[in-house]
């Protein structure tokens, strides 16, 4: 496991490359996502369609052979419960190897994907894939820093939410979007370091369990609902979207809290400069397991970079849904005087 993916630069962040002529041929659509285009032989009904005369960042291609692992050597892995994800690497590629959806190729230094055709795999969780850590991998090779989190904007500067699965990213971030901010992307924030720190626009969809799909006026923001393992927002109006990069204005990192009868909904405590690298450390798409230490410790200077210019938070909110409505006001008010 001494192996890594490429070094990131913490102080030169390097703009995303086009595909060339050769790897713009075999695709058939093509989708806005993460400041750039993809263009794609799988359908994204998750990402905001595009023209295709637009030069694809990154293209996806679905192979029916069986993988070659010849010259290939282990990086890391990483387990959630019965998932088990697998980095590799050759002198030409990387692969990631996912358990419940196949085999993920990286080529032409992350702009060319390839998805080794796998049956009884999931479409949705084959998208899902792919519109995280694939392109994760992707992005970190150009020096971005991808989070594992939701980003909304209030009168054009963004706010980030980041946790683990199940802490209410999707949730709040959606919630603020229907109560007059802009999304920015949902499970996979891409951040530009700076200064100033920037978060790129990302899927214009988000996640939600069916409960909180059914308890938020979703129909205000949007016109379309995919139904899966979780419920597939889409189809946002166009006034509910961000389509710019955004300065972050504040960082929360998600603690939720046991229902208080006499509590606050919402409270927040800002971290010193350390706490904020490390929190923020430990909510990257990638985890160090996975990657490997080099390219972890890459990982952490540019989350140092970010830290040193953005106010970082712990976010203690109350899980119950008849309080998000005190907590959404709340998070506007602390945006709207800073």
């Amino acid at each position: 496991m001494g192996n890594s993916v490429m070094p990131i630069s913490a102080s030169s962040v390097a703009p995303l490359g086009s595909l060339s002529a050769a790897d713009q041929r075999a695709p058939i659509r093509t989708y806005a996502a993460f400041g750039g285009f993809l263009r794609s032989e799988i359908e994204f009904p998750e990402l905001t369609p595009a023209a295709n005369e637009a030069t694809a960042n990154w293209t996806v291609v679905v192979e029916h052979s069986h993988p070659s692992w010849d010259g290939f050597v282990a990086i890391g892995e990483r387990k959630i419960r019965e998932e088990q994800y697998r980095l590799w690497r050759c002198p030409t590629a990387l692969r990631l190897e996912y358990s419940h959806a196949g085999t993920f190729d990286l080529l032409s230094e992350g702009r060319r994907i390839v998805w080794y055709h796998r049956p009884d795999a999931l479409p949705e969780l084959v998208r899902s894939i792919i519109i995280g850590p694939v392109i994760a991998l992707a992005l970190e090779l150009g020096g971005f820093l991808c989070l594992h989190g939701s980003a909304v904007t209030i009168e054009s500067t963004a706010i980030a939410f980041l946790g683990p699965k199940h802490y209410g990213k999707s949730t709040l971030a959606t919630a603020l979007t229907t109560a007059g901010a802009k999304l920015l992307g949902d499970d996979l924030l891409v951040v530009s370091p700076g200064p100033p720190a920037l978060v790129c626009p990302g899927v214009a969809s988000v996640r939600l369990w069916a409960d909180m799909a059914a308890a938020l006026p979703l129909d205000s923001v949007c016109n379309t609902r995919i139904p899966g393992v979780k419920t597939t927002v889409t189809g946002f109006a166009e006034a509910a979207l961000a389509a710019q990069p955004a300065v972050i204005d504040a960082i929360y990192v998600l603690s939720p809290v046991a229902r208080e009868a006499d509590g606050p909904a919402v409270r927040r405590a800002r971290l010193s400069r350390t706490d904020a690298t490390i929190a923020l450390a430990h909510q990257t798409k990638l985890p160090d397991s996975l990657v490997g230490f080099r390219a972890a410790g890459s990982q952490l200077a540019v989350a140092a970079a970010v830290a040193a210019s953005v106010p970082v938070w712990r976010l203690h909110t109350v899980r119950d849904v008849a309080r998000l409505g005190t907590t959404v006001r709340q998070i506007i008010e602390w945006t709207c005087q800073q």
